[in-house]
């Protein structure tokens, strides 16, 4: 039974390309599972930081508080020296030293009541932030499993890929071995086209009767304008 030369390169120039394509999928593995860690500890720290802004708000009201019982403890005792001053200077003094304390004191109050109504919106989201991080978890959770499950797949695959090719490589005669080994370690799976009708699939240049005649002679020939090795495509 004859060779059927262009059934063997089409399938050789199809297992190198799906093999370069498994490499590329196998090799950006590490890259999307790094992405996927970046997110992760994105929603972490975006976990954490809800938590920690409520803290930050609590500190920062409790020492606003402490201030105004400072600010008040003083305005009760400017109240007290008013009643006792005798001159319009220290009339004056005081009645200044008031203005600036209840100034002071309503800033306090309006930042005091600012905190309490932020932490109270903030608490309230807490369930959503929880809910928010718990999923996130859970999505690279599944991210992992699927990821592992197509990884086996992936490498299975190159497996029963490269035995195959390894089997129909070693179908090519002897002549033609030599030459295609050439062109791969040239061109990688890209050293062979095919030709439909007349056209090479690399260059998309027309080959010529000739070597079209010289193909559905089962032999092997190169792309008279790219070089590679071609095989006829039958529609």
């Amino acid at each position: 039974m004859p060779i059927d030369i262009p059934s063997i390169l089409r399938e050789c120039h199809r297992l190198r390309r799906h093999l370069r394509d498994l490499k590329e999928e196998i090799d950006r593995g590490p890259r999307v599972l790094k992405a996927q860690q970046a997110r992760l500890a994105a929603e972490e720290q975006e976990h954490k930081d809800a938590y920690e802004i409520i803290k930050r708000l609590k500190l920062r009201q409790k020492e606003d508080e402490g201030s105004l019982k400072v600010v008040e403890a003083n305005l009760d005792k400017l109240g007290t020296k008013a009643m006792t001053v005798t001159t319009m200077k220290e009339m004056e003094a005081v009645k200044h030293e008031t203005e600036q304390a209840n100034a002071k004191k309503g800033l306090l109050e309006d930042a005091i009541l600012g905190a309490m109504t932020e932490i109270e919106e903030r608490t309230a989201n807490l369930p959503n932030v929880e809910k928010k991080w718990k999923d996130a978890q859970a999505e690279f959770t599944q991210y992992q499993v699927d990821a592992k499950e197509r990884m086996e797949r992936m490498l299975e695959d190159r497996s029963l890929s490269e035995s195959e090719l390894t089997r129909r490589e070693t179908e090519l005669p002897n002549d033609m071995r030599d030459q295609y080994e050439r062109l791969i370690k040239a061109h990688g799976p890209d050293g062979l086209a095919g030709v439909k009708g007349t056209v090479c699939g690399q260059c998309r240049s027309v080959i010529g009767e000739s070597r079209f005649f010289e193909l559905e002679a089962g032999k092997f020939v190169l792309c008279p304008v790219c070089g590679r090795g071609l095989y006829l495509v039958r529609e």
